[in-house]
């Protein structure tokens, strides 16, 4: 593998990665659902704003700043239950329980009470409209990911075409540039998505200081790059061993979203079936939001984990297919 090599061919990549009509459609893809999930959560805040002061207060910036302020604080508190029986749910292996309002007290406790310690951290340390976005993209973005890192190889692989850059680079290069390209990429796209998710919350609503938002805008961002690694890897491998685009991406979808369906479907009956989240990082990716340095470091050690063996798998496939 040439060092100079790799970086060239990251760089080109990258660089053309967005001309090409699955590069369009990804940044068209990321930009849009970040700002749908952000215009659906302000509509929700607007609408209780205008109950929560006169409509003559409402028209003036002072008192739409305050209604919008009451207005969050009403929607955190049945939001912070919510939260908190999901994060209970997906760090315990105990069975579903309803939300903290529709169940009894004291059962669960310790699991219950760190799960109210994260929800506070989220929703009421942390500007809670964006960590609500953050939560929602844990879940979807797997999913965006593998319309971005599908085709990493699979099309040139099926039309033959790498055998001319073989003329000139091997092929452990052409490899991890074009991984690398795509990372690149994913940065690019993911700092776009989150400092416009920012400037539309904050140009809108106005609640939250600059300096917080643009602070958690950061750790958020940095989380889900983080995160898209070991689903790029596995694109990666999948893309290597496909046979064609449309393979790719069927594979890659079945797969990153089959994952924790099958384990959801099995859990019913086998309740050692959730481990086989922990095959991606459906298992424990929500603990990158963690409020406990010590939990994000152990996830993002396992992003990293993942992706290193997903790189290794995927590579020697490349090295080994008929090109």
């Amino acid at each position: 593998m040439n060092r100079r090599h790799v970086l060239q061919i990251a760089g080109y990549a990258s660089r053309t990665s967005v001309r090409g009509g699955i590069g369009l459609v990804f940044l068209l893809l990321s930009l849009t659902l970040g700002l749908t999930i952000a215009h659906y959560m302000l509509l929700g805040v607007e609408r209780v704003a205008r109950r929560a002061v006169n409509p003559a207060l409402y028209q003036t910036e002072e008192g739409r700043r305050d209604a919008e302020l009451r207005a969050i604080e009403e929607m955190t508190r049945p939001a912070k239950s919510v939260v908190s029986w999901m994060l209970s749910t997906k760090t315990t292996s105990d069975a579903p329980e309803p939300p903290r309002g529709l169940r009894p007290t004291g059962d669960n406790g310790d699991a219950d009470v760190e799960a109210d310690k994260w929800a506070e951290f989220l929703l009421e340390e942390r500007p809670a409209l964006l960590s609500g976005i953050f939560l929602i993209l844990l879940f979807s973005w797997p999913l965006v990911v593998s319309f971005g890192a599908f085709d990493l190889y699979a099309s040139d692989i099926a039309s033959r075409q790498l055998r001319y850059q073989l003329l000139r680079v091997d092929r452990s290069s052409v490899y991890f540039g074009r991984l690398l390209g795509l990372c690149t990429t994913l940065v690019v796209v993911l700092t776009v998505l989150g400092l416009t998710v920012t400037l539309y919350l904050g140009l809108k609503l106005g609640a939250y200081p600059w300096s917080e938002m643009l602070a958690w805008t950061a750790q958020g961002t940095l989380m889900l790059i983080v995160l898209s690694l070991p689903y790029v890897a596995l694109c990666g491998w999948i893309s290597a061993a496909a046979g064609g685009s449309f393979t790719s991406l069927t594979l890659s979808s079945a797969v990153i979203g089959g994952i924790p369906l099958l384990a959801t479907t099995l859990s019913m009956w086998l309740d050692a079936a959730r481990y086989v989240n922990w095959l991606l990082p459906w298992g424990f990716q929500l603990r990158l939001l963690h409020h406990d340095p010590v939990q994000i470091g152990l996830a993002v050690f396992g992003c990293l984990l993942q992706t290193a063996v997903f790189v290794w798998v995927g590579h020697r496939t490349f090295l080994r297919r008929d090109l």
